[in-house]
Formats: structure tokens, C-alpha cells, sequence
């Protein structure tokens, strides 16, 4: 049994969430629902492991060698089902880095590249810094369940100048697991008309409630032409170490990324990130059946809370990551009310609006954190509304 209660003080850390957290929120004591980083502790072997590679004293240069690659593997082919031993692996510095760079890389200055928003605001900022285009394929609601629009896909990849999709699969943050039938429409569309998937799954191995994640490039026929983003990051806790692993079939693709990631990048694996990835992917399959229960007991909670006290609220029933979607319009405010409403009830959330104009209305909220910090989370956003009514 692992800790998944125990509150830690990261105050004075450096911390985005805790350090940099919005006033009045910051230096509360309050903990912030926003970055998507977790409020429990790293798995202890990996901590263990962490700690051998401080002991050896040196913390030189490191690539990924064969016991990086093989616990990279080895993880994929035991957890996903998914044999990849025989593809490219490059390692960027995060999954939002290896975006820009894929970007960078498959695409010209003004050329179309898909997204399906309301979706992390980091797809969109890829595009623009990169001088392309957004081409919005904008999820539909129905009634609390989100699903791809095919028909909108279709026309929208078929001009030329649309070169490239970003796929969130699992959905941040909408918290789809995207079913296999989805995900080969998806990709005989893409296929079709010519257009390159970067499927970020960096969410993968964060699933609730007996749902499958599907890799879209296990699918027949799609490896050729995709591009597998993933990172220990958000499953492990591990994001401040700075190292995601892409995964390439096509030599071809490959060889592209590979060298823009040389200009830009490095191709490094960060010393501590080397021994935290071997650990993480080897040791601790059971640290994360656990974090999988904890956090779907939170969503429960949260689910039994807003139903009962929040009628008016409706939270998105996810199926995967640790990343509730709440739907708050029927509170009648515009964007930046609600927002600074939430905090001056000490509540820092991630607002929708900057996930898509159709995410406006909506809150996400982190709920990797212990179940009595969630409490007083909703607590708050009781007296939140009640001050409305």
C-alpha cells in the first residue's frame, strides 16, 4: 500500500502551482487545483533510485542507452499492449517542447494544423508560435459527452495546406479515452487527406473506471503516419525533470524530428530523469493501479458533492487523466467574473475559456491531491455559488 493522503508542504520550492499561484491564493496555505502536477508523493522506488544516482556523484552527460530504451519499451508492450521495440525513440525535454518541434518540423510558415478544442492550450500555442494556422475540428457536447465531429474532420483536412493533426488522446480536458473505432476513423481520415497524426498521450497510463487507452499507432495501418508523444511526467509526478519520450516508426518521420530536435534541443535524457524513467517503467506497475484508485475515488466524491449541493453544476464524468471538467455556466457569469469569483473564494482553477472559446463557461480542476484537500476545495466552491444565489 502506498500514501496517497499524506498532505506535503511544497512551499519555497520553486513551485509553478504552489510559489506562483494567483493572489489570494498564493501563500494561503490553499492549494491550488491548476498545474497538472500531482500533490502526492513520487513513488519510493523511485525516490530510492533517485537517491543512487545522487550517491554516485557525478551527473555528466546521458543519452538513452539500452536500459533506458528497454524499460521505455518494456512499459509500452506490458501496460498498452503495444510492441515498439524496433521503432526510433527520441527524447525531447517535455511533450509541449516535441509539439512546437513537430510543428517546426512537418510543417511551412501558414500551413493548416488540426485541433479538437476545447484541448490543451499548449496545442494552440505550438501552432501560432510556429507562424501556422489553427484549423479548429471543435469536439461536440452532447449532453455532457464529448465526441468527435468526422464530418468536420473530413472537410476541414482536405485542403492542401493542412498538413498536420494533434491528437490529445487521453482528452485533456475533457477526459475521453478515445474508443479504438474513434481513433481509426480519426486515422483513416487523416490518412486519406494526407495528414500527419502527433498523438500526445502523455495522459495514457491514467485511466478510471475499467477504460481501455487504445495507442493510435497500434492501430493497423496508422504507425506510418504518426508521431507517439509520451513522458513518465504527469503518471509518475515527474514533470519537473524535463524529459518526454517520442516514439517514431517511419524513418522518414523520424529523421525530421530527429533533426530539428538536434538544433533546438538536444537529444539528451537528463541524468536523474535516466534513473527516475528506469524505475518508474520497471518498479512501480502497482504505485500507479493505486494512483488510478485514489484519484477515481476523488472523482466520485466530487461527482456525489455537486450533485447533491450543486445541482446547478454539472461535472463531465471522465474517463481518463486526473483532470475534472465542470461545467459552470448556468452560474451566469462571463469568463473573467467567474474567475475572479473562484478566487476570491480561494479557489485557483484552470479556466476553460483558455482552452477554446467552447471551453468558456467551464473550470478544470487537478484532483491528483489528498481526498481531504479536495474536501475543502468543494467546500469552497459551495460557498462560492451560495454567495450567487
Amino acid at each position: 500500500m502506498y500514501d496517497f493522503t499524506t498532505p506535503i508542504d511544497r512551499t519555497g520550492t520553486g513551485s509553478i502551482k504552489i510559489d506562483f499561484a494567483p493572489e489570494p491564493v498564493k501563500g494561503s496555505g490553499l492549494v491550488p487545483l491548476t498545474i497538472a502536477d500531482q500533490e502526492f508523493a513520487v513513488a519510493p522506488e523511485i525516490r530510492a533510485a533517485v537517491k543512487e544516482a545522487a550517491d554516485r556523484g557525478i551527473f555528466g552527460y546521458t543519452y538513452a542507452d539500452e536500459a533506458y530504451k528497454k524499460a521505455v519499451f518494456g512499459w509500452m508492450r506490458t501496460r498498452h499492449n503495444w510492441e515498439c521495440s524496433d521503432y526510433n525513440l527520441i527524447t525531447t525535454t517535455g511533450v509541449v517542447p516535441a509539439l512546437s518541434l513537430a510543428v517546426a518540423a512537418y510543417t511551412q510558415p501558414g500551413d493548416g494544423v488540426v485541433i479538437q478544442p476545447p484541448v490543451y492550450m499548449q496545442f494552440a500555442h505550438a501552432i501560432n508560435i510556429n507562424s501556422r494556422r489553427i484549423v479548429e475540428n471543435r469536439l461536440i457536447n452532447n449532453n455532457g459527452h464529448y465526441e468527435m465531429d468526422f464530418e468536420d474532420l473530413e472537410e476541414k483536412t482536405k485542403p492542401d495546406d493542412v498538413k498536420l493533426m494533434l491528437l490529445c488522446s487521453p482528452h485533456n480536458p475533457v477526459g475521453r479515452v478515445w474508443t479504438r473505432e474513434e481513433l481509426k476513423e480519426l486515422g483513416e481520415i487523416c490518412k486519406k487527406n494526407n495528414v500527419l497524426v502527433i498523438a500526445d498521450e502523455i495522459h495514457n497510463d491514467l485511466l478510471l473506471d475499467g477504460a481501455e487507452h487504445t495507442v493510435f499507432a497500434s492501430i493497423p495501418g496508422m504507425a506510418e503516419n504518426c508521431v507517439t508523444c509520451t513522458a513518465v511526467s504527469k503518471t509518475f509526478n515527474l514533470a519537473g525533470l524535463g524529459c518526454s519520450n517520442i516514439i517514431v516508426k517511419n524513418d522518414d518521420i523520424a529523421k525530421k524530428l530527429k533533426e530539428i530536435n538536434g538544433r533546438f534541443g538536444s537529444g539528451l535524457v537528463p541524468y536523474f530523469s535516466r534513473a527516475a524513467t528506469i524505475a518508474a517503467y520497471t518498479k512501480c506497475s502497482g504505485w500507479v493501479d493505486e494512483l488510478n484508485a485514489a484519484v477515481g475515488s476523488n472523482f466520485r466524491t466530487l461527482y456525489d458533492f455537486v450533485e447533491k449541493n450543486l445541482p446547478m453544476i454539472k461535472a463531465i464524468r471522465a474517463e481518463g487523466t486526473y483532470l475534472a471538467w465542470l461545467d459552470m455556466r448556468a452560474l451566469g457569469l462571463d469568463n473573467e467574473s467567474l474567475e475572479k469569483h473562484m478566487l476570491a473564494n480561494g479557489l485557483a482553477l484552470d479556466e476553460g475559456y483558455v482552452f477554446g472559446e467552447n471551453g468558456g463557461g467551464f473550470e478544470r480542476w487537478n484532483l491528483a491531491l489528498p481526498k481531504e484537500q479536495l474536501l475543502s476545495a468543494l467546500d469552497r466552491l459551495k460557498k462560492a455559488v451560495d454567495a450567487l444565489l
